[in-house]
C-alpha cells in the first residue's frame, strides 16, 4: 500500500510538472504576442479585426488565459506581425518588412516627404 501511494504521488508530481510547462509556454507566447502588437503600433482592437475574433477572446490570449489558435496566428500576418517570433521568440523577418508595409499605406505626398527626409539624412 505504501508503494502504491508513492507511485500515485510521483504520477501526480509528473502531471503537475507537465501542466506547469504548458502554462509557462502559453504565458511566454502571450507575452510575445503583446510585444509584437506594441512593436507594430496597433491596438488590441486592430489585432481583433485582423484575426476576426472578439476583443474578450483576444485579451485572454494576451493574458495567457487562453491559447491562441493557429488560424488566428496566421491572420496576424496581415498586420505585419512576426508569427514565428510570437511562437518561438526568434525573429524570422526584419522590422524593415513592417516599415515597408506601413510606407506603402501612406499617400503619395507622404511617401515623397519620407524619401526626401531619407535623402537628407543620408546626405544623398
Amino acid at each position: 500500500m505504501f508503494m502504491q501511494d508513492k507511485k500515485s504521488q510521483l504520477g501526480l508530481l509528473v502531471q503537475m510538472n507537465k501542466n506547469a510547462r504548458e502554462i509557462s509556454a502559453n504565458e511566454q507566447i502571450s507575452v510575445r504576442l503583446k510585444q509584437e502588437r506594441k512593436r507594430i503600433g496597433l491596438s488590441q482592437t486592430n489585432f481583433c479585426d485582423a484575426i476576426d475574433t472578439a476583443l474578450s477572446s483576444y485579451v485572454k490570449y494576451e493574458q495567457g488565459k487562453r491559447s491562441i489558435p493557429a488560424d488566428k496566428l496566421l491572420g496576424l500576418e496581415k498586420t505585419g506581425a512576426d508569427v514565428c517570433f510570437i511562437l518561438t521568440g526568434r525573429r524570422t523577418s526584419h522590422p524593415e518588412g513592417h516599415i515597408e508595409k506601413r510606407f506603402a499605406q501612406l499617400n503619395q505626398r507622404a511617401q515623397q516627404t519620407i524619401q526626401e527626409l531619407i535623402n537628407i539624412l543620408l546626405d544623398d
